[in-house]
Order: structure tokens, then C-alpha cells, then sequence
């Protein structure tokens, strides 16, 4: 049967989008999402199309999906698929993709599934082991490999010397008799295999070549692979491969002269005094393992602890008996330091995450061929073992980002005046009770139009709205889903899950991401991070008779308005603002957003006000009182309530009532407040003001005039081509648009106020108060109530108030606010 171009064509496009759609599950449960349900989409998608390809008659396709979909269909009822697969699955996907585009066959699925199952276990294990005793050697392991990779890092900067040999003879050492003892055999004999050819070196006091380095870091990687199979509880056979290979390849290198080097007239330091070398190494006496289950054990019994202590403390405020007071406090300060002491268990410096990076960016740098060079600091600083375990994948995004799409190759670094070596920088530091994790680069920067020509490619924005956003809007747009600016689909990039995997994990722990970039100079990433999430610090709030809890990392300061206060609330289009030292700071009722009260006040109503930070921007919210400040235990939210994205959890007060944790970041959603409009920053001031023709350095004319809202209106003087008053009855209607004879055309007269929502009642002038603008050579009325007056001022002017087409802004005038249409 033949089939026409448009039959072929329509098959290709839905082909493509089965595909895409299956890769995007497939990904979703590699990140943990919902198994089954994303599951399912995976098996309908590849059914879907085997059967379209078999009714196309394309039977390469539907055999090769065919094929893919048998080996899912194995998966259905073990509601995990191991990493290993997944990346099978994803490879045969983007070969099933070229098909379509007349590529030949470039994934043999069928002949990697084999080779998988028939090769030969990873561990080769005769005895039990208990899953602790096989986690520790997991983490033993992980602990050896870094060690030794920084012993390869001193080696690669000419800090050669005796310690440094001795230092990684042992860790093999220790690492070979580590893997045959717990029946590991492929990675003991790994590395029993580099003891072999690293032997020489001990001897005769010389340097690994490049080559034996590279191949030792490969070692490395295989060991590695296999830590995180086991750790999976998944049987990653080609772990076995990959070992068996270089242990060949290591044996031919034996037997080559060119694996080391001598020191260039360089001797080696001597060995320190044994004394001093144990010294360095620590007292071994002074520490012990303690499982990871037992630390979680202790912590939630720790949290109890501490709301028992509230309890009292709650108690013990309404009771007059000195001994009991005194007994209370002394509780108090006795549960306070084993709290801290507590917390210290689970503190892990981040150097222990931000070490292991030194590998990937070599290892990236010789993939791209670029020249990159790492440095790290404050890499002392410590935070809680399982935000530790959180932000790994974010910061291995976003530094293989950095080295993909930002530092450039040495030749065009060079030719633009840079050093021919890349630098990234990763700093970490305590600021606000946070963990700030700063990732900088300088390559070449977020290219704005390359940002938003795929932007629109995929549908995230249209033309319109992409001439109307500044610099840090477009900026944004690469945590879209499925956002990726790369032009094809490499090992390094083009899934477009890089960024939004960053931006989703990190607010999962209650974190925020800011970026921001300069093109050619390089860009910055900030992660801030709280330092636990077990106990933290909160404000107690009360609005409606509820009572809720704050973060305190989230909270700037606290506002006290009342009838006396010479700063009042006011309203601009309904939105509570209010001024706080010369900024618009947008307001949210806490009870009116939670749908607890109505909104019935005025400017004149006495509130308090919890300033807070939301991303990159600020907005106050409205209670009714501040109870207290406490640390709180975090407790989860039932999974049914997981769509209300007003809060983050729930915590059991002193009083033993129960408060549910506001997730600020999902009450800025809620209430319709992002950093597009909130306060901007300067840098977008100057852009809008650019796109609204106006000018941020020179004084502007304006023409005010009154509408029906309490906030004055005025519009640019160089628009205004005349102002005229008209008689009522001489304005007539053409359909349903209000027109007047005026100068042998006809004048289209639109009412401001009914275009901006405001009240048209109660205005009933005989004469209309009409400017006449001219606009791309075409003149029209706006009616206003009345004009006031023309003014001359350098304008700054601010998005927080945004909410319809017509308005550009607000800026202050005097004591004023005024809107610029």
C-alpha cells in the first residue's frame, strides 16, 4: 500500500510527539515522580506508535519499538526502573527519533539488552550482609575514591612528593582488600590491578604520565558506578564490563615505559617524621560510625523533646510556684543545648559534595576540549547531611551548564580577551540563617536572544509578549520545563531538565535559586539553602482566629500600621500598598488569601505587617497579631493536602494546638505575585522605561488628570495632540463604539475609566473632558474626568501594581502615586 507525503508527514509529527512524551516520563521517574502513572504513559506512548508504524508499514520502526516495549513491560509490576535501563530506554528513544529523520539505525537496543543480562553479576558474594554493614562499605568506598582523586589532583599541580605516594598506595590498598573481603571481586581486582602498576612508583620516586592518570580516574569512574548500584540494590553488570576492560588495558600499559615520568629536576619532599604524619592523619580514637537510620532515630525523638519543652515552658507562664519555674527554665536550657549538640551529629561540611566536582569539570573539559579551571571556597561550611544529600544533583547541573554552555573554547576566549583558561568559582557561606552556595563562571554568559528564540520555538511565551520583557524575565524562562537552548541532544545536554530539576529541587527543601548573568562576562548562580529542616526557627502569627507559623529565613522585618502611624495602608485598584522608605511594597491579606475573611477595610485600619522575601522580590502580609517567635518541629502535611500550595507542613504548638507552616513562595503564587510584578530591581526599571519611551536620565513632561479611582493618572505630554471638551449629545455610536465628528474625520472616543475597571456612575458632566492622542498616525479620544495639570520629573518607574493592558506603571509624585498610562 502506498502512502501520500501528507500521510507520511502527519505519521512523522506524531511519531516525534509519542517519543517526546515517553522521554519526559521516563525522566520523571528517574527523578522520583509518581511510578505508575508515568509508567503508564511510557507503555501507551510506545504501543501507540509500534501500532501507528505497523499500520504506516514501517516496519524497521515497529519492530524497534517493538523490541523496547517488550523490555518495559518487565518493569510493570517491579514499580522501579534501575538507572542503568533508563538511560537504555532514553538511548533507544533518541535512536528510534533519527529513524524518523532517515538516520540509520543508531542504538543497537535489542543486542544491549543482552549483553546486560548475560553478563556476569556484579557482586559475587557468598555470605549475608547486612544492609548496613554493605552501606558503610558503600561510604567507605565513596570516602577512598575522593581521597584518592585528591591525591591525583596534587600530582596533576606538581605538589609531588613522598606523603602524597604513600598516601595513594594506601588508599588503593585499603580499597582492594575492602572489595574482596565483602565478595566484590570485579572491583578488587580493579584495584589490585592498579597496586600492580602503581608499585614502580613507590620504588623509584617517579610521576604518573597523563595517560596513567587518565586511566586512574577511570578506575575511579567504575568504581563509582558501582557504589551507586549497590546502593540502588540494582545488578549493574556493565560494571563488570567496564572493569575487565581496563584491567586489560592496564596490563598493556605495564608493559609500556611511557607511564611515568621523572620529576623535572624536581627531587620529591621527604617523608615527614612518623610522629607528625600521624598527627596529620587525626586520632583515630576520636571518632565512631553511627548509622545514618540511628542519627534519624535520635532526631525525631530530639523534636518531641523540644515539643514537650514548649509544652511546659507554655505552662509554666500561668503557674505562680518558684520551684517549678526554676525546674522549667533549667529544662529549657538543658534541651536547647542538647538540640544543638544534636543538630552538630548530622552536619557535614559541604566540602565533602563540593570536592567531588573537581573530577566532573576535568572530566567535562576533555570531553568539550575546553580548558576549565575549579576553585573552591568555604568549603568547611557545614549543613545537615540530608540537605547535603538534596542539593547534590542541582549544583552537578548546574556546574556541567557552566562548562557546556557558558565557558567557551580557549581559541574564541582568546580571540574575545580572555584568558584561554575557563574559571569557575564556587563559594558557600552563612548569611540570614542560610547556606549560600554561590556558582560563578566566566564564559559567555545567558545570550537573551538565543533565550527567547527557542522560548518562542516551544511555545513558552508568543512574539508579544517577548518584545515586553526585561532582562531578568528573560533570564527566567530557562527554569521552563523542557527549556534547553542546546541544538542537539548530547551526554551533556539538550533534555531540557537541567535547570527546572535545579530550580524544583531546591524549593522542594525551602530553598530559592537567583541568577544572573551578563553576556560575555559570565553569570552567577545563588542557591540559598536553610541550614536544617528538621527544627527551625518561626514566627507565630494569628489572623481569623487561626494560627500559623513563618519561617523566620524567609522573614525581612515586621510592621506595625494603626490609626497614629503617619503611613497609611492605601488602595490602588483595589490592592493594598503600602510605603515602605520610598518603595511600593504589594500587600496580601493572609485571612482573604486563605479564604478565612472577607476583605471589608479601609485605608484607615490598623494592621501588622510580616515583610517577606519570595524569590527575587518582597511583599508584606497582612495579620491581625504576632503571637511569638519558637523553633519549631517541622511535621509533614497529609498527602491529601499536598495540592494546597499555601503551606509546607505543620508544627504542634506549647499550647499543644496545631499550626500549619506557610509556604511563602506558595502564597505569592496563590496571590498572583511574581517577580515580574513585584518591585523591580534598577536594572529593570531601565528597561521598561526604555520600551515605554522614556528616559530614566532626563526630566519628562507629563499631563495629570482624575479618573474614578483615589490614584491620579497621567500620560506622556509628547503623546498628547490636543485637549478638547465635547458636548455630550454630539457624540454618537458606530456599533458599539462611542465616535465624533471632529476636523472632517471621525474621532473613536474610548472612556479610561471603563477600560481600566474603574466606576462609571455619578459622572454625568454636559461636557466631556477628551485628550486627543496621535499614535502611529492615527488620532483617537481618551475620556477623563477632569485635567489637572502638566508636570516635569525624572521618572522611576516601578511594575509592582500591574494588573491590565493600559498601564504601564507607577511612579511617586510628591506624596502621590501616580499611574502612567
Amino acid at each position: 500500500m502506498s502512502f501520500s507525503a501528507e500521510e507520511l508527514l502527519e505519521f512523522k509529527q506524531e511519531g516525534l510527539e509519542l517519543l517526546e512524551k515517553a522521554e519526559k516520563c521516563l525522566l520523571s521517574i528517574d527523578n522520583g515522580a509518581d511510578y505508575q502513572s508515568n509508567f503508564d504513559s511510557v507503555f501507551r506512548s510506545l504501543h501507540n506508535l509500534k501500532g501507528a508504524a505497523g499500520m504506516m508499514e514501517q516496519m524497521d520502526i515497529h519492530n524497534y519499538i517493538h523490541d523496547i516495549e517488550t523490555l518495559l513491560m518487565e518493569f510493570n509490576e517491579k514499580k522501579e526502573i534501575p538507572k542503568v535501563y533508563i538511560s537504555l530506554f532514553l538511548k533507544g528513544i533518541d535512536s528510534a527519533r533519527g529513524s524518523f529523520n532517515g538516520e540509520k539505525e543508531s542504538f543497537p537496543f535489542k543486542k544491549e539488552v543482552e549483553k546486560i543480562k548475560s553478563a556476569t553479576d556484579l557482586k559475587v558474594n557468598e555470605v549475608n550482609i547486612s544492609d548496613e554493614v554493605l552501606i558503610d562499605f558503600v561510604n567507605e568506598n565513596d570516602e577512598i575514591c575522593l581521597s584518592i582523586s585528591e591525591s591525583l589532583r596534587s600530582i596533576e599541580r606538581n605538589q609531588f612528593s613522598v606523603d602524597v605516594i604513600d598516601k595513594l598506595s594506601r588508599d588503593i590498598h585499603t580499597l582492594k582488600g575492602s572489595c574482596y573481603l565483602f565478595g566484590f571481586n570485579h572491583m578488587g581486582a580493579l584495584a589490585h590491578a592498579l597496586e600492580n602498576i602503581l608499585e614502580p612508583m613507590r620504588e623509584t620516586k617517579t610521576i604518573p604520565s597523563k595517560a596513567l592518570i587518565n586511566e586512574i580516574y577511570n578506575v575511579l569512574r567504575v568504581i563509582e558506578n558501582a557504589n551507586a548500584s549497590i546502593k540502588n540494590n540494582s545488578n549493574d553488570s556493565m560494571v563488570a564490563e567496564a572493569a575487565q576492560h581496563i584491567i586489560k588495558k592496564l596490563e598493556t600499559m605495564n608493559n609500556s615505559d611511557e607511564i611515568f615520568n621523572k620529576p623535572n629536576n624536581q627531587q620529591p619532599q621527604e617523608k615527614q617524621e612518623a610522629s607528625e604524619t600521624l598527627l596529620k592523619e587525626g586520632d583515630s580514637t576520636g571518632s565512631i560510625r553511627v548509622s545514618v537510620q540511628l542519627l534519624d532515630s535520635l532526631m525525631t525523638l530530639m523534636g518531641e523533646m523540644v515539643l514537650v519543652r514548649n509544652q511546659v515552658l507554655q505552662y509554666s507562664n500561668q503557674s505562680e510556684d518558684l520551684e517549678f519555674l526554676n525546674l522549667s527554665q533549667r529544662l529549657n536550657a538543658v534541651t536547647s543545648e542538647i538540640q544543638e549538640q544534636m543538630m552538630k551529629t548530622r552536619m557535614q561540611p559541604i566540602g565533602n559534595i563540593l570536592n567531588k566536582f573537581h573530577r566532573l569539570v576535568r572530566d567535562i573539559s576533555n570531553e568539550l576540549d575546553k580548558s576549565i579551571q575549579l576553585q573552591i571556597f568555604g568549603a568547611e561550611t557545614e549543613l545537615d547531611k540530608s540537605l547535603l544529600e538534596a542539593i547534590k544533583d542541582p549544583l552537578t547541573h548546574i556546574i556541567r551548564n557552566a562548562c557546556d554552555h557558558g565557558i567557551e573554547k580557549s581559541s574564541l576566549r582568546e580571540a574575545a580577551g580572555k584568558l584561554s583558561t575557563g574559571s569557575i568559582h564556587i563559594k558557600s557561606y552563612h548569611e540570614g540563617g542560610q547556606i549560600v552556595i554561590e556558582v560563578k563562571d566566566d564564559g559567555q554568559g545567558i545570550k537573551k536572544d538565543s533565550v527567547l528564540k527557542k522560548a518562542i520555538e516551544k511555545g513558552l511565551i508568543n512574539e508579544s509578549q517577548a518584545v515586553s520583557m526585561n532582562e531578568k524575565d528573560i533570564i527566567q524562562l530557562i527554569f521552563s520545563p523542557g527549556f534547553s537552548t542546546a541544538e542537539a541532544v548530547t551526554n551533556l545536554s539538550g533534555r531540557g531538565v537541567g535547570m527546572d530539576v535545579v530550580k524544583t529541587n531546591i524549593e522542594r527543601i525551602g530553598g530559592t535559586v537567583e541568577i544572573s548573568s551578563k553576556e560575555n562576562l559570565g553569570s552567577s548562580i545563588k542557591l540559598k539553602i536553610p541550614l536544617t529542616l528538621a527544627i527551625v526557627p518561626a514566627l507565630i502569627v494569628e489572623t481569623s482566629g487561626s494560627t500559623f507559623a513563618i519561617p523566620q529565613v524567609k522573614l525581612i522585618e515586621l510592621v506595625r500600621v494603626d490609626a497614629s502611624s503617619e503611613e497609611k495602608i492605601e488602595f490602588v485598584q483595589n490592592t493594598p500598598v503600602y510605603r515602605l522608605r520610598g518603595e511600593i511594597l504589594p500587600l496580601v491579606d493572609l485571612g482573604q488569601s486563605l479564604e478565612l475573611h472577607k476583605s471589608d477595610k479601609n485605608e484607615n485600619f490598623a494592621t501588622n505587617i510580616a515583610v517577606l522575601s519570595a524569590e527575587n522580590f518582597s511583599f508584606g502580609l497582612m495579620v491581625d497579631s504576632i503571637k511569638d517567635t519558637a523553633d519549631i518541629v517541622v511535621k509533614p502535611i497529609n498527602r491529601l493536602l499536598k495540592s494546597l500550595n499555601a503551606y509546607s507542613g505543620a508544627t504542634i504548638l506549647g499550647d499543644g494546638s496545631v499550626a500549619l507552616i506557610l509556604d511563602v513562595q506558595g502564597i505569592a503564587k496563590i496571590t498572583n505575585l511574581s517577580a515580574v510584578n513585584s518591585v523591580s530591581t534598577k536594572d529593570d526599571k531601565k528597561d521598561i522605561d526604555n520600551k515605554s519611551g522614556l528616559s530614566t536620565n532626563e526630566d519628562q513632561d507629563f499631563l495629570v488628570v482624575n479618573l474614578n479611582s483615589p490614584t491620579s493618572h497621567a500620560i506622556l505630554l509628547n503623546y498628547v495632540h490636543r485637549l478638547e471638551e465635547f458636548k455630550n449629545s454630539e457624540i454618537e455610536l458606530s456599533g458599539h463604539q462611542r465616535v465624533i465628528r471632529y476636523r472632517d474625520s471621525i474621532l473613536p472616543i474610548i472612556s479610561a475609566n471603563k477600560e481600566l475597571g474603574y466606576d462609571e456612575t455619578g459622572h454625568t458632566a454636559d461636557l466631556v473632558q477628551v485628550i486627543v492622542v496621535k499614535r502611529s498616525g492615527q488620532l483617537f479620544g481618551i475620556e477623563v474626568n477632569s485635567i489637572v495639570d502638566t508636570l516635569t520629573t525624572q521618572v522611576s518607574l516601578e511594575k509592582c501594581l500591574i494588573k491590565r493592558e493600559g498601564i504601564l506603571g507607577n511612579f511617586l509624585w510628591i506624596a502621590s502615586s501616580l499611574y502612567l498610562l
